[in-house]
């Protein structure tokens, strides 16, 4: 595998100055920043020193950095994903994901979070057991997926209630003094077609918790219900940003589920402290670059009950792009303030794009 020495040797001698500036290069809408060793076109270069690489092959790396984490690099990578329509005709795959109007708002389970206006996260998804209570959470990332925690199938989910604010009330206003009331159009709820869990998903070591579920009809978009955005392309930002938001109506630090949905500012903490803090309650789990882990300050966390739910960031396009879906914590909720663990989106684009139909 190529590894940071050979990079270093090769940024070094392009005179890549905007790396150390930790200025990274944007991906165009097709391409995705993967790790170098992933990306199919520079296969042929794996493990040779960079500075062996023809020139114009050294000139394309340069200009593809996208991203850096610890010793490992990341390029703009174009090879090519599921993008075309199947038998039935239908899109499929990327064609399924409006990168264009997906991640806007209207307005510029969280332990001591906030409340959410209406209209603030109309991605957001209450994932509803066949007992009629909240399951878990997820987000609407085109018309007929969500997107959640593979965990969340033990809960055996029965439907999809998309445009929710306030569960217990049938329409969701914004209240102003001195203005009407701004409503939001009856929540919609949708039966669940299909659960697509990961294939590699493993409940013992805690990887690949991600799961797509296929709507049993199109959701109707409008101010209430809108999708998110995927980290693709230009959605990515790099360096990838520290501070994020989480969103849910999981339990929350007096050990109830809220009723409206709560958000919380949160700060991503390096995987190797993360690691450190989970050894000591389970030395068996141990977190790799598929997984992010962040934390807030004053007790915000993630908390049961909003597992399957969104860690997003703001693009530089402003629109919002999910992060990491909430896979599990280290059972602090409102006690401690102690990392939670994140399914990273981008590491598993490809399995995503793969699996609309």
């Amino acid at each position: 595998m190529i590894g940071l020495q050979q990079l270093s040797l090769l940024i070094g001698a392009l005179c890549v100055c905007s790396i150390a500036g930790q200025q990274f290069n944007q991906c165009d809408v097709q391409q995705r920043c993967v790790e170098f060793n992933s990306c199919p076109e520079f296969k042929a270069y794996v493990g040779k020193p960079a500075t062996t690489w023809p020139r114009s092959v050294q000139d394309q790396v340069r200009r593809r950095i996208c991203n850096k984490q610890q010793k490992t690099y990341y390029v703009c990578c174009s090879s090519p994903m599921n993008v075309g329509a199947g038998n039935s005709g239908r899109p499929t795959g990327m064609k399924l994901l409006d990168m264009t109007s997906c991640g806007k708002h209207t307005k510029d389970r969280i332990a001591y979070g906030k409340n959410a206006k209406v209209f603030e996260y109309p991605w957001m998804a209450v994932l509803i057991g066949f007992d009629g209570q909240l399951a878990c959470g997820g987000t609407l990332i085109s018309e007929s997926y969500v997107l959640t925690a593979a965990h969340c199938k033990r809960q055996s989910i029965a439907k999809v209630r998309l445009g929710e604010n306030d569960i217990n009330k049938k329409i969701d206003c914004n209240v102003y003094a001195d203005e009407e009331d701004d409503c939001a159009d009856p929540p919609q709820e949708i039966a669940v077609a299909e659960f697509i869990a990961h294939n590699l998903y493993s409940p013992s070591k805690r990887k690949n918790d991600i799961a797509l579920i296929r709507l049993a009809s199109p959701a109707k978009l409008s101010h209430s219900v809108k999708t998110v955005c995927l980290p693709i392309g230009s959605m990515l930002r790099n360096p990838e940003p520290k501070d994020m938001i989480i969103s849910g109506w999981g339990l929350t630090e007096n050990n109830y589920i809220s009723n409206i949905l709560q958000y919380a500012k949160v700060s991503t903490v390096p995987l190797d402290e993360c690691n450190r803090q989970l050894s000591l309650l389970d030395n068996t789990i141990k977190l790799d670059g598929s997984q992010v882990c962040a934390s807030g300050k004053n007790k915000v966390d993630n908390c049961a009950g909003d597992s399957g739910g969104p860690l997003q960031y703001t693009s530089l396009q402003s629109t919002i792009v999910q992060y990491g879906i909430v896979s599990f914590g280290l059972n602090s909720c409102g006690v401690a303030s102690s990392p939670g663990v994140y399914t990273k989106v981008s590491h598993y684009i490809d399995w995503i794009v793969a699996n609309l139909k």
